[in-house]
């Protein structure tokens, strides 16, 4: 039954998301109010529910935690409603603008970590120990998961796949894709840890040489925004270096092992998204008719 569940969660959750960010990643040049309001508010509520339904399986039935499930949800729809509020009030929702697309990209991601989060829940159960110690497991064990890096993978290559990139945010892009399957937590505690880590860090050798040889070849144009890209794309890598080095370290719960690798993993996934998202481009579209060719 327990699989039922998680089958239907990603049925559901994958599609969405990956249908979400393509529409914006393609269109977002021609999106007015009516769209950017629909889609801010579509995915906070999704967000919510899903952090809802999280809190309503860890704590025990009763109505205060009943209405405590559902003031969560009402709570994240309130922040984005909020930001819609004031956005219009200033003006500034008539256009996707490249403050809100780094809304929409964090917003996305935490689409993406709210449903890590529940499909551990599901799987795993939560615990009865330390609730700080739970928590921080829940948020390294859940995100470095197969049951998240499946999916997460699967939008990624949807988006990279149907949208055009320029050649250094192309090389960017597969290098993140290529790190988030070489995940050496992605089955949990078992032998596969020490081989997936050495192939990992031979996967950061090669991403690294492919972003930075390109780069070197092409110094003389490169956009000022593409020099602060890179600059994310080298904390993504410490973070995970910093990442695979923490379980040697630390001795407790597997999520808390690999925490730093977990939310190395969170940054890389909205990092990825915003660049998609234009967020580093300092053109005005990124759809497929003004885009350089990949």
């Amino acid at each position: 039954m327990i699989f039922v569940y998680i089958l239907i969660v990603e049925i559901l959750m994958t599609p969405i998301i990956s249908y979400s960010v393509y529409y914006t990643s393609r269109f977002y040049a021609k999106m007015g109010t009516k769209e950017i309001s629909f889609l801010i508010f579509f995915l906070a509520m999704m967000s919510g529910m899903l952090n809802s339904v999280t809190y309503f399986i860890i704590e025990p039935t009763g109505f205060i935690n009943q209405v405590t499930a559902i003031n969560i949800s009402m709570f994240e729809m309130s922040v984005f409603l909020s930001y819609l509020l004031v956005s219009a009030y200033n003006g500034n929702l008539k256009t996707m603008n490249k403050g809100h697309r780094k809304w929409m990209a964090a917003l996305i991601g935490w689409n993406e970590i709210s449903m890590a989060f529940l499909l551990y829940v599901i799987a795993y159960g939560f615990g009865n120990g330390n609730t700080f110690l739970e928590l921080t497991n829940l948020i390294g064990y859940s995100v470095t998961n197969y049951l998240f890096v499946i999916p997460m993978v699967i939008e990624m290559s949807v988006l990279y796949l149907a949208v055009k990139h320029p050649p250094l945010v192309k090389r960017v892009s597969i290098s993140i894709i290529m790190m988030q399957l070489a995940d050496p937590a992605i089955i949990g505690p078992s032998w596969y840890i020490l081989p997936a880590s050495v192939v990992f860090s031979a996967i950061m050798i090669l991403a690294i040489y492919l972003v930075f040889n390109h780069v070197y070849k092409n110094m003389g144009n490169m956009e000022e925004n593409w020099k602060r890209m890179l600059s994310y794309f080298i904390l993504i890598i410490a973070l995970s270096s910093a990442g695979l080095i923490e379980p040697v370290f630390v001795n407790s719960y597997f999520g808390v092992e690999w925490l730093l690798f977990s939310i190395s993993m969170m940054t890389s996934m909205i990092f990825y998204f915003s660049m998609s998202f234009g967020v580093f481009s300092s053109k005005d579209s990124m759809n497929a008719e003004s885009l350089q060719p990949a």
